[in-house]
């Protein structure tokens, strides 16, 4: 079933029949606003999965962080040893030294890179979290009015129709029947 479009189904003009719409085309037209608000529905869950995998990443890369923060400790206390080594390898000092300078500016490199990749991961997780949060409420919102407007549009159709029963109420009033969900075009 294809999607149909809110201004698509404000423009729809229905066939007059004897007493009112016709019904089959009027309930193909329900059929398929039925099926494109079960897609945006099916949209809406495939969002909220998305939202659930953000958050186990989110709560992935903070056990990664505090790994790192569990690591820190023992880098300080390979720093005692390797003063430990130099000060017994007199004759080896230099190399040693300049061994431990490049380890540890290696290491604390690696360490801000990986701080940074987690901060901006969990930075975008929560940016795609509210951005998809924001979302899910404008389409539950977007639901409920479409909801509310064709509850409104049947009972003013029933009016109209209840009204047309009586042969005198088709001549003097000659009322016509809302345009269908024509609100939604205004926004």
């Amino acid at each position: 079933m294809t999607f149909i479009a809110p201004s698509e189904i404000q423009n729809r003009k229905l066939s007059a029949a004897l007493r009112g719409y016709d019904r089959e085309e009027t309930d193909t037209l329900l059929t398929q606003i039925k099926a494109s608000y079960e897609r945006v529905w099916s949209e809406r869950e495939e969002l909220r999965a998305e939202v659930m995998r953000l958050q186990a990443q989110a709560r992935e890369n903070d056990q990664l962080r505090a790994k790192l923060e569990r690591i820190e400790p023992e880098l300080e206390e390979l720093k005692g040893i390797d003063q430990l080594l130099r000060d017994a390898l007199v004759s080896a000092q230099r190399t040693t030294e300049k061994l431990k300078q490049d380890a540890l500016a290696e290491a604390e490199l690696t360490v801000k890179r990986a701080r940074k990749h987690a901060d901006e991961l969990n930075m975008k997780a929560e940016s795609d979290r509210q951005r998809l949060e924001q979302e899910l409420e404008e389409l539950e919102e977007t639901t409920r009015q479409a909801k509310e407007r064709c509850r409104e549009l049947l009972t003013q159709a029933l009016e109209v129709i209840e009204r047309s029963d009586s042969p005198t109420a088709l001549d003097s009033e000659q009322q016509e029947l809302p345009t269908p969900l024509g609100y939604l075009n205004d926004a």
